[in-house]
């Protein structure tokens, strides 16, 4: 049973990783963190919510769709993120539709393609209902299924950003020393805020930062931690993700790091962080410590 819910219903933790700017490693994260729980034997669905689709990709799931597809012209043969906001999707039928397994046991996915780029001017265009809470109702009634739900959000702050807080209960943001990164924490930051406070959401928290693509015995390094750490306190994660060349392959050849080199700094670094994030139970705590020091 998960242990984020009090009620007898096993219920997944929604977990959003955002960044209002790009190139910071929010699919990589998304999709090392998945892999690494569903090692432990946990249930996952990851979300796609970028136009770019590269956790589609990663995860062998994206649909080439032809040009005649994409105006709309005829029917997809397969649903994904697009048809989930465009038809406001709410039963489990609907999602069950939408969602795919991957090749990786215990993972599933919403895919998303290229469609997905038009995404926010239809939401825009039809003005009915509440906008931000789409992907929350989605969410809402296969969320029982899981263990853990992760989003990956494109570097936008939009509609589709704003259903993706609203729909998490825990938001962690990768930040570089570079790409201007540390802006779009901020912006993400006072986006939490002004939701959590406008709207009265008290299970949307923010779970904490950490440096990713680090070089950690530079001198620009162990100043721009000090600086979060400053900033942020223990919403800072001593844990940073290390340069590393097995990241860049595999977010060209778009392979699940588990399958492609399991044996890696970027593992190593990533099981550190989800141990720090605690969010485990107490066994895949203890599984998890064991694997990394063996």
């Amino acid at each position: 049973m998960s242990l984020y819910n009090s009620s007898s219903v096993p219920s997944a933790l929604i977990v959003s990783i955002v960044n209002n700017k790009g190139g910071v490693g929010k699919t990589t994260s998304t999709g090392i963190l998945a892999q690494l729980l569903a090692y432990l034997g946990k249930k996952i669905l990851i979300v796609d919510m970028d136009p770019q689709c590269n956790l589609s990709m990663m995860f062998d799931c994206f649909d080439r769709e032809s040009p005649e597809i994409i105006r709309g012209l005829s029917a997809p043969n397969t649903l994904n993120i697009a048809d989930l906001f465009k038809y406001r999707y709410r039963t489990a039928e609907e999602m069950h539709a939408v969602i795919r397994h991957t090749k990786i046991h215990n993972i599933d996915i919403i895919p998303a393609s290229k469609r997905h780029d038009n995404t926010v001017v239809d939401i825009l265009l039809r003005q009915t209902g509440n906008n931000n809470i789409i992907l929350k109702r989605a969410l809402s009634v296969i969320r029982s299924e899981y263990d853990y739900i992760i989003i990956d959000n494109a570097p936008a702050k939009d509609v589709l950003a704003v259903n993706s807080l609203f729909a998490s209960d825990q938001v962690y943001i990768p930040v570089r020393l570079e790409n201007f990164s540390y802006e779009g924490l901020r912006e993400t930051l006072d986006s939490i805020i002004f939701i959590k406070e406008e709207h009265d959401i008290d299970s949307l928290n923010f779970g904490g930062a950490f440096i990713t693509h680090s070089e950690t015995n530079t001198i620009s390094y162990r100043s721009a931690a000090e600086n979060y750490a400053e900033t942020l306190g223990n919403k800072f994660f001593r844990t940073s993700i290390r340069k590393d060349i097995k990241i860049s392959e595999i977010e060209k050849c778009f392979r699940p790091i588990l399958e492609y080199c399991p044996n890696t700094n970027a593992v190593f670094d990533y099981s550190n962080l989800l141990l720090e994030m605690k969010i485990l139970d107490e066994h895949s705590e203890s599984i998890l410590r064991r694997s990394i020091s063996a």
